[in-house]
């Protein structure tokens, strides 16, 4: 049975979450009025992770160094959706208090895993939800009979694309990153297709998952996406296949991947 559980864990996020569920509400850019009895918790920097959810595992093994996450969410409000074309999404500060206090209620401020021991080859989703600046990690099987589980039924929350526009600030926007890491893997010699590479070498940089991982900001960032598409790249005499992966807000180099 294959079982894999991949999450991307930062350390310093202060997001704080009442200790009992159903008693947190947050307070994000202002003042608000909590529940009688209950605890006020900051949400923390613009950048600080809240929220987290990704695919792993199966017989194709999703969910491994360098994969985009399906959904991550900030401090600020910010939500940014993973795939081929990741968006932008922004919500109130009151959607988000909602939010944050209805992942508390689903409890998801304690780590667990939700599983079926009768289905082989399984994918799960994962979920890190950050709070007392620790990250807590739910592992549910996206297969089985745990439909009713508090967890799987707060992962229908978590898609931008149904939310109220009441609940958001702005326009869903395509996601436009100021840093992407390159993953370069070396290809077989002789191909025609190849172009010459025109950035900082691939052949040097931070190993992720068997590939060669080099950061690009600024133009050369907006630039290289622009070039993601050709099928292979040639760079000081060698043949490479270049996979380009947006950095999220939280995610600063290659060893975050």
């Amino acid at each position: 049975m294959m079982k894999t559980a991949v999450v991307t864990v930062l350390g310093g996020v202060a997001l704080l979450v009442s200790g009992c569920a159903g008693d947190s509400q947050a307070q994000v850019g202002g003042s608000s009025s909590p529940r009688p009895g209950s605890s006020s918790p900051s949400l923390g920097s613009a950048d600080a992770l809240v929220l987290r959810t990704k695919t792993t595992g199966g017989i194709a093994g999703l969910g491994g160094p360098g994969t985009m996450p399906d959904f991550s969410l900030y401090g600020d409000g910010r939500a940014i959706t993973g795939g081929a074309h990741p968006t932008e999404y922004h919500l109130t500060p009151q959607a988000l208090r909602r939010l944050v206090s209805d992942a508390s209620e689903a409890g998801l401020a304690r780590s667990r895993t939700v599983d079926d021991r009768n289905i082989a080859d399984a994918t799960y989703k994962v979920i890190t939800f950050v709070t007392g600046g620790r990250p807590h990690t739910t592992k549910i099987i996206q297969e089985g009979r745990h439909a009713g589980d508090p967890a799987a039924r707060f992962l229908a929350r978590l898609v931008p694309s149904s939310w109220p526009r009441g609940d958001q600030s702005a326009d869903p926007r395509p996601y436009r990153p100021s840093r992407v890491a390159v993953l370069a893997v070396t290809a077989p010699a002789g191909d025609g297709a190849a172009s010459k590479w025109p950035f900082k070498p691939l052949r040097t940089g931070t190993q992720v998952g068997g590939r060669t991982c080099t950061v690009l900001t600024g133009r050369d960032a907006a630039s290289v996406q622009r070039l993601a598409g050709r099928p292979a790249w040639r760079d000081r005499g060698q043949t490479y296949r270049v996979a380009v992966r947006p950095l999220l807000p939280d995610e600063h180099d290659c060893t975050a991947l």
